[in-house]
C-alpha cells in the first residue's frame, strides 16, 4: 500500500486513503495534525504519519459515524498532548543546537586569533 517515511503526493494519498483530493484539502484545514510538506509551488507532500491521521479520520467519520466537529473534538484531544510534548522537545533541542553552535562560534575565534 504504502511504505513509511515516504512522502506521497495529494493524488497518490487520496487513491491510498480512498477519498477524492478535495476531501483531503478540506481535513487539512480542519485538523490541525494534518500537515503536508509543501513545495515552493504550492504542491502538496504527505508522509506517512499524515497518511496513518487521515485513515484515522476516515475510520472516525465513515464508519464510527462521528460528525466532522466532533471528530475534531476527538482528534484535538487525543493527539494535542501529543503535540504539545513534541513542540517542548523541538524547542530544548533548539537552544541546545544555539549554545553548540555559540560554544563552537566562540572556540573558532580562540583558535584564529
Amino acid at each position: 500500500m504504502y511504505e513509511e517515511n515516504n512522502f506521497y503526493t495529494i493524488s497518490k494519498t487520496a487513491t491510498i486513503v480512498g477519498v477524492q483530493t478535495h476531501v483531503l484539502r478540506f481535513w487539512e484545514k480542519k485538523f490541525f495534525i494534518l500537515k503536508p510538506k509543501k513545495s515552493l509551488s504550492g504542491r502538496r507532500y504527505y508522509s506517512s504519519l499524515d497518511i496513518e491521521y487521515l485513515l484515522i479520520i476516515k475510520k472516525l467519520l465513515y464508519e464510527e459515524g462521528f460528525t466532522i466537529k466532533g471528530a475534531i473534538n476527538l482528534i484535538n484531544k487525543k493527539y494535542k498532548d501529543k503535540t504539545d510534548v513534541s513542540q517542548d522537545r523541538i524547542n530544548k533541542n533548539i537552544v541546545l543546537i544555539k549554545s553548540l553552535i555559540r560554544e563552537g562560534s566562540s572556540l573558532i575565534k580562540k583558535n584564529l586569533d
